[in-house]
Parts: C-alpha cells; structure tokens; sequence
C-alpha cells in the first residue's frame, strides 16, 4: 500500500523493483485511511495538527527507546520502526518475485525478476544499459526519499551501483553483467546453498543493514537544525509541523483525503510523518 530502497548492485536492482510494486499498489486515499486509523483520535475522519504531532511524539518515543530525549542516526537505524520497515520492503520483494507462491524466492526467479527489469530499463532495445537509463529508471528521485533536497545522494548511490555491475568497465552494463550481478548477489544471501531465500534472510541482510543506516543519516542531517549529531523532540516535532503544512494544502490546520496525493508512500518519510 506503500510507497524503491547495497551490498552489490543486484539486489538494489530487485529491491526497488519490489519497493516500486509496494508503492504503487495503492493510491492516495489508501495512504489516508492508514493516517486516519493511527492518528485520528477523535474519530472526526480527519487529521488536526495537534493529532498529527501526538503522533510523531509517540513515534519520536518508539525510536528513543532509551528515553534520552534525543536520538542519533545509529538509534534510528536501530529502532523498531527500521525493524519494520525491512521487514515490510522484504515481504514486498518476495511477494512480487515469488511468482509459484512458495513464501521464498528461488535462484531462477531472482534472476529472472533482474532480467525483467533489464527490459524494462533497456528502452532502445541494445542491450545495454547507460547510466542514465540505470539513474533515471533505477532510482527515480530516490534522494527525495530521504530528504527534500533532491536526487544528488541517489546519483551518488547509483554510480557506485553501475560500476559494480560494469565489470569490464566500458561504461555500459550488458545485460550477461546484469544477471551475473544478481546471480553473485542471489549467492551471498543463500550462504548455505539452499537454493532459496525468505523474507526474513532479506530483511537481515547486510544490505538491508546498509540502506537502513543511509537512510537514517540523511533523516537525522535533516532534522538535526542545531548541527550536535542528535534530534531532540523539539526538532522531530518541528520537522513534523513542516510536513503537516505540506499535507494541510488549504491551511484550514487539519488533513483531509482530498490533500493526500496519490501514491503518496511513507518510506520517504518515517521520521517526520507522525
């Protein structure tokens, strides 16, 4: 219902195939109606900034789970919501890739999932990918997820991804360099050789670890106004004001269902969304 997040370039390849499935299964008012069940307290079907900001107290608790009144980006990383988010984007790729409905994905169906997507970012047809088919279709604003200041870090990230995969470094990755990336990725999640992967291994997975710690830094860099390396409450809340007017398009200080976008996701957001 949800709204694509390194340890090789294949399984970025296929995560954010199944992040961008999980995204697109639902639209707007979906979105709404998961806000109003968790911050509609009055029952009132819609959303008052004093809702809103009760609950991103509530989520700034869950994350400062020592009660310091302040967290950094390695508790963040480390919290219950991180927890849940993984296990959600993983349930997700299993769920798109796992075409048989066994509950775990295969080593042919890995593979396949990546040439798939090679098609689908191969819009000329040559077999080849350029950065900028890999950038602009892999990773589409990715940086907007993080922050609101853009895509420079998804650039970044994509980079680095596209010379893993372009092992002959030509400036181009075919689609043999494709699979080969997603087959060697496929074998360092199924260290024992089982010939098959759960959502569980995904979710704990040095990449998941990876992308949970990135995405952490760049929420605390955003919030943390005073630049001391923490977030205090009073930033996570003034971050969650932002974000209420943002949503609050007529100023009227409540969220309805005609001001949620459509397809709007909540991985972009999951410090600041309450």
């Amino acid at each position: 219902m949800f709204r694509t997040k390194q340890i090789a370039a294949a399984l970025s390849l296929a995560l954010a195939c199944a992040v961008a499935f999980a995204q697109s299964a639902g639209n707007g008012h979906d979105f709404f109606g998961h806000m109003l069940k968790k911050l509609d307290s009055n029952g009132d079907g819609k959303i008052s900034q004093d809702e809103f900001l009760a609950g991103a107290t509530a989520r700034f608790k869950a994350i400062d789970t020592q009660g310091k009144g302040s967290f950094t980006a390695a508790d963040l990383a480390a919290s219950p919501i991180a927890q849940k988010r993984e296990a959600m984007v993983a349930t997700a790729l299993v769920k798109h890739i796992d075409t048989a409905g066994n509950g775990y994905i295969t080593r042919d169906q890995f593979t396949a999932a990546a040439q798939k997507r090679f098609a689908k970012l191969d819009k000329n047809g040559d077999g080849k990918l350029t950065l900028d088919e890999f950038h602009v279709q892999h990773f589409p604003r990715v940086g907007a997820q993080l922050d609101e200041s853009g895509g420079g870090h998804g650039a970044k990230r994509a980079q680095a991804r596209f010379d893993r995969l372009d092992t002959n470094h030509d400036g181009f990755v075919t689609a043999d360099e494709y699979i080969a990336g997603a087959s060697a990725e496929f074998a360092k999640l199924d260290p024992q050789n089982t010939g098959k992967v759960t959502a569980q291994q995904l979710a704990a997975s040095p990449h998941a670890v990876e992308r949970d710690n990135a995405l952490a830094q760049h929420i605390v860099k955003k919030l943390d106004t005073n630049g001391d390396g923490v977030v205090s409450l009073d930033e996570y809340l003034a971050g969650a004001k932002t974000r209420f007017s943002r949503f609050d398009k007529n100023g009227d200080g409540y969220i309805t269902a005609d001001e949620v976008p459509a397809h709007h996701g909540s991985h972009g957001k999951p410090a600041i969304s309450g």
